[in-house]
């Protein structure tokens, strides 16, 4: 005779994705990230280094080095990811591995969610540098001279 588990919808869902340690994809994906070595090229926080920032990577066109230019989107980056030569970055070398066998569909899903992740970094305002007039202390205003009466 079978059984028969209750479980709240969020853990359904990762049971059903296989994901069984409730984590969040974008936090496995993040410690996928660090676990497969992609920081030692594109930065622990995917700033880039080596390898392309992946900082607000995801949608954004993306010249390549043909000259052409690609979408970063879900497509791009499973093929960067799988076959790492196929389109390079224009500016970088052929250095990254492929992946190819080696990150199951889920982990590809997680690495993705990752990625997506990291999307809105390069849309903040740049604070002003410290010589510009908006980071000057304010000068105490001189005392105007007024007439006098006489």
């Amino acid at each position: 005779i079978g059984s028969v588990v209750v479980m709240e919808t969020r853990e359904f869902d990762n049971w059903l994705s296989g994901n069984v340690s409730n984590t969040s994809p974008v936090a496995a994906g993040q410690q996928l990230y660090q676990t497969l070595g992609c920081a030692s090229c594109h930065g622990a926080s995917g700033e880039g280094g080596r390898g392309p920032s992946l900082i607000g990577l995801f949608g954004k066109q993306t010249q390549l080095a043909g000259g052409q230019t690609v979408r970063a989107d879900e497509s791009y980056i499973r093929e960067s990811i799988l076959n790492p030569q196929s389109k390079l970055v224009d500016g970088f070398g052929p250095i990254m591995p492929t992946f190819q066998g080696q990150v199951t569909e889920d982990q590809l899903v997680q690495l993705l969610a990752y990625i997506k992740s990291l999307g809105g970094s390069q849309n903040q305002a740049v604070p002003a540098p410290a010589s510009s007039p908006a980071n000057k202390p304010a000068q105490p205003s001189q005392p105007t001279a007024s007439p006098t009466a006489r």
